[in-house]
């Protein structure tokens, strides 16, 4: 699997993620999926591919029980651990979690399975270490046409490996993907539904810019590309804006179960 199929981003880049991702999208959904997971006053709860810990700090809020976060990428570990107070973060595989049968009422993992090396061990691996759990996906990229415009976008003006670097993200998305991955993991006992929101940036330069900085691209574009795209992307993402920022829906799917 390449960075862009993984979601490996270095320091920066997840500096850029908890700065400018997690308000303008990943946090926008953290309510709704911690709702959604019905966490109670004193469970304990690993959240897994935690990231920076958007979703790990709302189930903090929610539980007097231990919460333990855990991530494959140091950067992101890191930037967590800056951010989140008591939460213990750990640098680790989602599918080889390092934690006892059932050590845990409550497995989480917002937007992140589609990141596995293998996706229906992770699931099942959370179905160990927990009695239930829950899973965000993002829907198909098609479902959003906010990126939908920006694939399109970064295919003319940086090549069709750019465009595929927003495939990973809603790889899970697709019709009978999510319910496949649970019968592949053997968990049973599984309700799905989906939620509505948006994703907000302040405006289309901060969207570009964070697509490219945030996330997998990394350092591959240059500072002149950069701002190629940006010029680029104010006219043809022009029907994004809106007089509270640059808006566009988006849709997560979520999975729950008890085993």
């Amino acid at each position: 699997m390449t960075d862009h199929d993984r979601g490996q981003i270095d320091t920066s880049a997840a500096e850029v993620y908890e700065a400018l991702f997690v308000p303008a999208l990943f946090g926008r959904f953290v309510d709704p999926i911690a709702d959604s997971a019905e966490i109670e006053p004193a469970d304990s709860v690993v959240d897994v591919a935690c990231g920076t810990g958007a979703l790990t700090r709302t189930i903090r809020s929610r539980t007097s029980g231990r919460v333990v976060g855990v991530d494959v990428n140091p950067a992101m570990v890191a930037v967590a651990r800056r951010h989140g107070g008591d939460i213990e973060f750990r640098e680790g595989d989602a599918t080889d979690l390092a934690f006892e049968d059932s050590a845990f009422d409550l497995a989480t993992c917002q937007f992140g399975v589609m990141f596995y090396r293998d996706p229906g061990r992770g699931v099942a691996e959370m179905a160990r270490v927990a009695r239930r759990g829950t899973v965000a996906v993002w829907d198909s990229i098609e479902r959003s046409e906010g990126y939908t415009a920006m694939q399109e976008l970064f295919r003319n003006e940086l090549g069709d490996d750019a465009a595929a670097s927003l495939n990973a993200p809603f790889a899970m998305g697709k019709e009978g993907v999510l319910e496949d991955l649970f019968e592949t993991a053997g968990v049973a006992d599984v309700s799905y539904t989906s939620t509505g929101g948006s994703g907000r940036f302040t405006s289309i330069d901060q969207w570009v810019t964070t697509e490219v900085r945030g996330w997998t691209l990394g350092d591959s574009v240059s500072d002149q590309q950069l701002a190629n795209l940006v010029q680029v992307a104010r006219e043809r993402l022009s029907r994004f804006e809106t007089s509270d920022g640059c808006v566009f829906g988006m849709t997560a799917k979520v999975a729950n179960w008890t085993s």
